[in-house]
C-alpha cells in the first residue's frame, strides 16, 4: 500500500523506520544511534519543524521520545510517534523497504545476490596500522592527514580510504567500524546510476543524445529529453524538492505534499511510473536541478532498454556488470517495492568499494585491463554539466 503524498507526517515517520532498519540490519548499528544521528527530523511532524525553523533552536527534534521495535527475527523495524505508526522490512539481498503492514511483501521476487571473490592486489589482507607498511611513504603525514579528518566529532566522519598508485594504501575508521561495514551512502548512488548508464551506452544500449526515451512520453513534450540531460539532472521535470545549494534542506513538504524528491523514498510508491507521470517545468537541459527523479529514471532506462523490463535480471544487472567486474563487494542497493533501484540514495557499501568505484574512473573506464566504460563517457563524467 502507496502512503498518500498528502500525508507529510506518516511520510516523514515511515523514512526514519527505514532508515533505522537498513542502518541495524545491514551496517549493525544501534537503532537508537541511528535515529538520534540519522533521521531524528525525519519523523518530526510538520508542526515541529515549523516550530524549530522559527525558533532556530533544533532541541525539540533532538530529544524526540519515539518507541522503536526492532523484530530481529522478522527483520522488522517498528516506529510510534503521536499515535502513528510506520513499519520497514528486510528483504533478504535487497536491503529494507517502507511498508505499510510488517507481513506485506514487495511487487516482485527477490533474488539471492552472491559476490565473487577477488584477488587483485587492490586491498590489503589487512592493515593493522593506519597505513599499509613496505611502499615509501610518508606514513608520519599520513597519519597526520588522518587525524584531522577524524578531529572534529560534529563532521561525523566514519571511514577514509587513501589510494596510490592502484592500491589502498592507509585507512582509517571510526569504531565500532571496520574495512567490513556497509555504511550509508546515500547520494553517492547517483554515481553508480551514472556508471551502470555509462555500462548500458558501451553495450549499445543507450547512447548520449538519444532522446524518446520512455514509452509514456510518447507524443509529449518530454520526448525531447536525452539521456545526456537525465545524466546532468537537467531533464526539466516538475519534481519539488528542498536539498539544492541555496534550498532549505530541513523542508519536507510544499502545499501540503510531501516533497517529490523524498517521497519516492519513504512512500512505498511505483517510482518509476511516479517520475514519468511529472510534466515539464523548462525545456530539457536548460536547467540542472538537484533532484531524485533524473537518477531514478537512468536507473529506468537500464531497466527499459537493456533487460528489457526483466525485473529478475534487472536486480542482477549491477552486481553481474559492475560490483563483480571490479571487486565492490559489499553494495547493497534497496528497491522501492516495484523492483527499481532507489540509486539516487538508498545505497549501502564498504568504504573501499567506494574506492574501487573511484579507481575505475581514474583509469578511464578499465579494470585490470578490460574496459567496463568508453574512455569519452568517463571525460563526460568528470566534465561539469554547463
Amino acid at each position: 500500500m502507496t502512503i498518500p503524498q498528502n500525508e507529510p507526517d506518516r511520510c516523514g515517520l515511515a523514512w526514519a523506520a527505514k532508515v533505522i532498519a537498513s542502518g541495524v540490519f545491514i551496517t549493525g548499528r544501534d537503532p537508537q544511534d541511528v535515529f538520534a544521528f540519522r533521521c531524528n527530523w525525519k519523523a518530526a511532524t510538520d508542526a515541529l519543524m515549523n516550530e524549530v525553523l522559527e525558533t532556530k533552536n533544533p532541541e525539540p527534534i533532538i530529544s524526540l521520545h519515539i518507541s522503536i521495535d526492532v523484530d530481529r527475527d522478522k527483520e522488522v523495524v517498528t516506529l510510534a510517534l503521536y499515535g502513528r505508526t510506520a513499519h520497514a522490512k528486510r528483504f533478504g539481498d535487497h536491503g529494507c523497504m517502507v511498508v505499510d503492514d510488517p507481513h506485506d511483501d514487495p511487487h516482485y521476487a527477490p533474488v539471492a545476490l552472491t559476490p565473487k571473490p577477488v584477488h587483485d592486489g587492490f586491498e590489503p589482507e589487512a592493515v593493522q596500522t593506519d597505513v599499509v607498511d613496505g611502499l615509501g611513504l610518508d606514513g608520519d603525514a599520513i597519519s597526520g592527514a588522518l587525524d584531522a579528518l577524524f578531529q572534529n566529532p560534529m563532521e561525523m566522519t566514519n571511514a577514509v580510504v587513501i589510494v596510490h598508485k592502484g592500491q589502498i594504501v592507509a585507512e582509517r575508521y571510526r569504531g565500532p567500524f571496520g574495512p567490513d561495514t556497509q555504511f550509508e551512502n546515500w547520494s553517492m548512488g547517483k554515481s553508480l546510476a551514472a556508471t551502470l548508464t555509462g555500462i548500458a551506452i558501451r553495450k549499445g544500449a543507450l547512447h548520449l543524445d538519444q532522446d524518446d526515451l520512455f514509452d509514456e512520453w510518447q507524443g509529449t513534450d518530454r520526448q525531447a529529453i536525452k539521456v545526456r540531460d537525465i545524466l546532468n539532472m537537467a531533464s526539466g521535470l516538475r519534481f519539488t524538492g528542498s536539498f539544492g545549494r541555496t534550498e532549505d534542506h530541513s523542508v519536507k513538504q510544499q502545499n501540503g505534499l510531501f516533497l517529490d524528491h523524498i517521497y519516492v523514498y519513504a512512500s512505498g510508491t511505483d517510482a518509476r511510473a511516479f517520475c514519468l507521470s511529472k510534466p515539464l517545468e523548462a525545456p530539457p537541459g536548460t536547467s540542472g536541478k538537484y533532484r531524485n527523479c533524473d537518477p531514478l529514471l537512468a536507473a529506468a532506462l537500464v531497466r527499459d532498454r537493456v533487460v528489457d523490463g526483466d525485473v529478475e535480471t534487472f536486480l542482477r544487472w549491477p552486481q553481474e556488470n559492475l560490483f563483480d567486474a571490479i571487486g565492490m563487494r559489499g553494495m547493497v542497493l534497496e528497491t522501492d517495492p516495484y523492483g527499481l533501484f532507489l540509486i539516487s540514495g538508498h545505497d549501502y557499501g564498504r568504504a573501499r568499494d567506494w574506492a574501487r568505484l573511484g579507481q575505475l574512473y581514474l583509469n578511464r573506464g578499465a579494470w585490470g585491463g578490460q574496459p567496463l566504460l568508453d574512455e569519452h563517457y568517463t571525460d563526460f563524467v568528470r566534465t561539469p554539466a554547463t
